[in-house]
């Protein structure tokens, strides 16, 4: 039986799972990272990461910015740090873009910079995980829970289609992985 790993909001991953275990998959779930913890991780053939709710903390604009991308974005690199170990070969890992908070409070945003950080995310899983043939894409978080699953089990050839830009090698991923960590010194 296949298993996946979904994350993100409580809502939304309620429901992806369920759509998941209608298909036959065997579901684990978590809504923050110490729910990863004891939770029986091996063997997944699919990790659906999907967005959150947050909502921002701080005395000021600066530190609920802060929050925001701490809470949401970051905890994306966390939380994949830790599912990494317990990817199958040739698992599929979707992320879904997009993160929320509370409507009646104004955060500047710079959606296209939080998206190239998760690109970053997806360039970096490949890498860490390209003796794997690890699977990686990013799709919006706009699509409905049924269109989520389809592409991360790949029901339909559309659901896994890729960006030209997005078709890299394993040993490119590789070749760019050394490169990263040969850095001895970093620009910020």
């Amino acid at each position: 039986m296949a298993r996946a790993l979904v994350t993100g909001s409580q809502d939304r991953v309620v429901a992806v799972a369920a759509v998941l275990a209608e298909q036959g998959i065997d579901v684990v779930t978590a809504s923050v990272v110490t729910d990863l913890d004891g939770a029986d991780l091996s063997g997944l053939d699919h990790y659906i990461q999907l967005p959150v709710f947050v909502e921002p903390e701080g005395d000021n604009l600066v530190g609920r910015v802060r929050s925001f991308l701490s809470a949401g974005l970051i905890s994306r690199y966390t939380f994949t740090e830790r599912v990494l170990p317990a990817l199958n070969p040739g698992a599929h890992v979707v992320i879904v873009s997009g993160s929320s908070v509370r409507g009646d409070l104004a955060l500047p945003d710079d959606r296209s910079s939080r998206l190239a950080l998760l690109h970053v995310l997806a360039h970096a899983v490949r890498a860490e995980t390209g003796d794997r043939q690890v699977e990686v894409s990013i799709i919006s978080g706009a699509r409905n829970d049924a269109d989520v699953v389809a592409h991360a089990i790949g029901a339909t050839s559309a659901s896994r289609t890729h960006e030209q830009a997005e078709t890299v090698t394993a040993k490119q991923y590789q070749d760019w992985r050394t490169e990263i960590m040969g850095f001895t010194t970093g620009h910020v």
